[in-house]
Order: structure tokens, then C-alpha cells, then sequence
């Protein structure tokens, strides 16, 4: 099943059973719709994430959060080159997507910097899921 060392014959894309993304195509215009709007999909769902989310005074879930709006941007960035391949014009998808999950970011560096000054004594202005509520007891009470 495998190919003999031939010098004439290259291991990348111009071999017909080679990996589509050893040569110049960067995956054509349904590579970059998948990725602006999958991209989209998770900057919009990483801002609700970021505006409902009970952060519970925990702030490695601001973290978490931020990791996945960044996420979300990156994927959108991945679409630009293969739109500019193709000679088509960026879709909105891309812009929006680097809109939503900077300000998903935003919001989660303010999250950070209030839960770190209320650890502190610091009170921010900042939702009170944010912080967490006191627990109250547990188990059966009469």
C-alpha cells in the first residue's frame, strides 16, 4: 500500500492521495463559511456564557470563558485567508465574531479584576451571580 521512494514523486499536495492542506488551496469558500460561522456561533455563546454564567467568586471560570471567546476568534481569523483565496469578499460573520468575543473578553477581565478586589474588601460594581451566595444549610430542616 505504500509508496517506493521516488525523487520525482513529492510527498505533498500535487500527489493524488495527498493531505489537501500541504499545498497552496487553503480549503476553498466551505472551509471559510464553516469557520466565520462556527466561530460566530461559539462568540455568541461564549457572551451569554460571560453575562449569565454564576462565576460563583470562582475566577478561573472568567478564565475559562476568555479562553473560549479567544477561541472563537481564532476560528473566524482562520476563514479570512481562504476568502482572500477564493476572491470573495470577507463575510460579516468574521467582523462580528471579533466584535462579540472582544467583548466577551472585556467583560471577563472586569469579571476577573472584581472578583480579585472583592477577595481584598474591595466591593466593584458587579452581579451579584459573580461572587456567589452565602451557602445555606444543608440537609433536611423543620
Amino acid at each position: 500500500m505504500g509508496y517506493t521512494r521516488d525523487p520525482d514523486w513529492s510527498d505533498g499536495a500535487d500527489r493524488p492521495d495527498g493531505p489537501w492542506w500541504t499545498g497552496d488551496d487553503v480549503g476553498g469558500i466551505g472551509f471559510a463559511r464553516f469557520f466565520a460561522y462556527t466561530g460566530l456561533l461559539m462568540a455568541i455563546a461564549s457572551l451569554v456564557l460571560a453575562i449569565v454564567a454564576p462565576l460563583a467568586g470562582d475566577a478561573l471560570r472568567t478564565v475559562w470563558i476568555t479562553g473560549f471567546a479567544a477561541a472563537s476568534m481564532w476560528l473566524a481569523f482562520m476563514a479570512i485567508p481562504r476568502y482572500r483565496a477564493e476572491l470573495v469578499r470577507v463575510s460579516w460573520a468574521v467582523p462580528t465574531t471579533m466584535a462579540l468575543g472582544g467583548l466577551t473578553i472585556a467583560i471577563m477581565i472586569y469579571a476577573f479584576a472584581a472578583i480579585a478586589f472583592a477577595s481584598v474588601g474591595v466591593q466593584l460594581p458587579a452581579p451579584g451571580h459573580w461572587f456567589g451566595e452565602p451557602a445555606g444549610p444543608t440537609g433536611i430542616t423543620a
